[in-house]
């Protein structure tokens, strides 16, 4: 038999291939220090050395540093049913028997385990020659059987007219050199810190294993030479195999890893499991919403604006609340329409204006109405803070009162035909209502006190670009929860009046989160988001925050897709238990680099890192110190040349 050499996998392969290169450099060293050896021995040989030169060159080569000194364990303890090696349990299980049929890539539940483990395949190949004398003798056994029943009136058995076929199917595939045969053993070590959990381990694997009729069994009295067979020495001591043909043999090799590549979508970055690309398209989930969490300054809206940014170029419309000024650049860069909200600036918003129509015409205008009253009640909460019951009944008729005085009722068959109300006629009709005047007096903070003009007046806002970005960075704190409410019921409204492809990214959310009804509304969109061909972002670093708004969990569970990023310490349990993470994808979450994380589509996750373009860095980039890099280099760019 050809001499074998060890792979990467621990696999056995004729010697007639070429060795890995980390074997091949393991040999170098070891044969570099051998030939040091060997000169230093004919040396001390020779009569020019003297005694002391020899005692000093016996103790140099006594304390060269050698290989094994480097991966050897400090110590280790062999007992019959595990190995201790330093604090670490180790305990070897071989495989005694295969199922019949088994499909492809059955190890890849196996592997994916979250356990430390050493798989080794021996794969011993046969000669056909032998094999198929062998066939041509158990044929003609089989088939003398079957005679002798049949001769003798007894009931045929299926069980050797299957053995038959099988060998009849298996002869013909080795004769046409389609197959061939060998010799496989498969051998598991599994680790753990203690015995107990090195138990429960190898429970877990058994039940996994065994599902699929694989069944294992511990190397008793064996350990010493079962773990020395699962290291990548090419030493199989115990010898336990099973005859295999090449297709067999192949559904057994465990190349798996999780995989997120389509053939259409967009890049999203490099799969860190196998350094394949992540490829694909949100709107072929089950819903196009996302979540993005990260701890500040760990990519979440450069991963977000990366994004946009590839859905632009696929004719995808973008809509952003942006709170921080963080997207005028690629709005500026694709030709967008930037919208500051301030008190100052000329644009405006009308909280009271109704959709001009729903799509398809599914909802009476009676339906428009009252649902464009629920989401003005909504917004005036917010505005009022806590309010009574009772008061609660009076602002709902005081808003039905107040569309009613433009001619806007319930039953009205036409809502465009008159001008929506604003905020100063609620007030007005607020003041002449009994118990409505406290509210009014609130309200007039908003439409002539210091917050005067904003929410007030009729609309003057034109959405007919692909990418509209919403600025709230220059609101009061008190505002930014009430504007992005506004933007949101605006937005929301356009949306349902035409069917198209749209992402609408709400940068820190838990801002809303804070509030029930800003919290109930956003979730409200969310869930109601795929019926209009809508992928709602949400981009947060407050988990706790977000989480704890009895709408937050909702969101996420009405989110297809997550990406988790870089967390603090402070945040990564919470986020272990709302995603089921392991203690692997928690140690990852927390060791993690800037734009590297956990991505979650849909049923499969996978530890990718988000890549740029350079042009793409420089345009989303906010990291303060490339952003005043390429303000200079725009300065000195206009700077004319002498």
């Amino acid at each position: 038999m050809t001499e074998p050499i060890p792979t990467s996998t621990g696999a056995v392969v004729p010697a007639s291939v070429p060795q890995p290169a980390f074997v091949q450099a393991i040999d170098d060293l070891l044969g570099l220090h051998k030939e040091t050896v060997d000169l230093l021995e004919k040396k001390e040989s020779d009569e020019l050395w003297s005694p002391e030169e020899r005692e000093a060159l016996k103790r140099y080569e006594q304390g060269l540093q050698k290989m094994l000194d480097l991966i050897a364990p400090a110590g280790m303890q062999i007992r019959n049913k595990d190995i201790i090696m330093n604090d670490l349990y180790a305990r070897t299980l071989y495989v005694y028997n295969w199922p019949n049929f088994i499909y492809p890539n059955w190890l890849a539940q196996t592997i994916n385990l979250d356990v430390t483990m050493d798989i080794t395949h021996y794969i011993y190949p046969s000669s056909n020659k032998a094999i198929m004398k062998m066939l041509r003798k158990k044929v003609a056994e089989l088939r003398s059987s079957i005679r002798m029943l049949e001769q003798r009136g007894i009931v045929r058995d299926p069980t050797l007219e299957a053995a038959l076929q099988d060998a009849e199917e298996l002869r013909d595939l080795l004769a046409r050199g389609q197959e061939k045969l060998f010799q496989f053993g498969m051998y598991i070590t599994i680790y753990a810190e203690d015995e107990e959990r090195l138990k429960k381990v190898q429970t877990d694997m058994e039940s996994i294993l065994g599902g699929k009729l694989v069944l294992t069994k511990p190397a008793m009295f064996q350990m010493e030479h079962a773990w020395t067979s699962t290291l990548p020495l090419c030493l199989d001591e115990i010898e336990i195999n099973r005859n295999m043909n090449t297709s067999s043999l192949a559904a057994s090799f465990p190349f798996s890893s999780s995989d997120l590549t389509d053939d259409h979508g967009i890049l999203y970055g490099i799969n860190r499991h196998n350094d394949s690309l992540i490829i694909f398209d949100r709107f072929d989930l089950p819903n196009a919403n996302s979540n993005i969490f990260a701890t500040s300054g760990a990519g979440k809206s450069f991963t977000a604006k990366l994004e946009l940014l590839r859905y632009l170029m696929l004719g995808t419309e973008v809509l952003v609340i942006d709170p921080e000024n963080e997207y005028t650049n690629l709005c500026e860069a694709v030709g967008g329409s930037f919208i500051p909200l301030s008190v100052q600036s000329p644009f405006r918003i009308n909280p009271f204006d109704l959709p001009k129509a729903i799509r398809g015409d599914e909802a009476t205008a009676g339906e428009v109405l009252r649902a464009a009253v629920i989401n003005v009640h909504g917004l005036l909460k917010l505005m009022l803070g806590p309010i009574t019951p009772t008061e609660d009944g009076i602002l709902d008729k005081a808003i039905l009162d107040t569309y009613a005085l433009n001619g806007i009722t319930l039953t009205t068959e036409d809502l465009t035909k008159n001008d929506p109300p604003t905020l100063t006629e609620l007030v007005d009709v607020l003041m002449t209502t009994e118990g409505g005047e406290n509210m009014a007096q609130v309200l007039q903070k908003y439409t002539t006190g210091s917050f005067a003009g904003l929410f007030d007046q009729k609309t003057n806002v034109e959405l007919n670009k692909q990418m509209i970005v919403f600025q709230i960075r220059d609101l009061e704190e008190q505002l930014r929860p009430i504007a992005i409410y506004v933007v949101l019921n605006f937005l929301w409204n356009r949306i349902r009046t035409e069917l198209k492809k749209r992402l609408l990214v709400i940068d820190e959310a838990w801002t809303m989160m804070q509030h029930e009804d800003s919290a109930r509304f956003l979730y409200g969109i969310v869930k109601r988001a795929r019926k209009y061909y809508l992928g709602v972002t949400t981009i947060t670093q407050d988990v706790d925050d977000f989480v704890e708004s009895p709408f937050g969990k909702a969101i996420i569970t009405n989110s297809a897709l997550q990406l988790l990023l870089k967390q603090s310490p402070t945040t990564v349990d919470s986020l272990q238990k709302l995603f089921y993470l392991t203690d692997g994808e928690k140690y990852l979450l927390l060791n993690s680099d800037v734009g590297q994380g956990i991505l979650f589509a849909g049923y499969k996750h996978v530890a990718a890192e988000i890549i740029a373009g350079p042009e793409e860095a420089a345009l989303i980039t906010t990291k303060p110190s490339e952003v005043l890099a390429k303000e200079r280099k725009d300065e000195d760019a206009k700077i004319p040349k002498a």
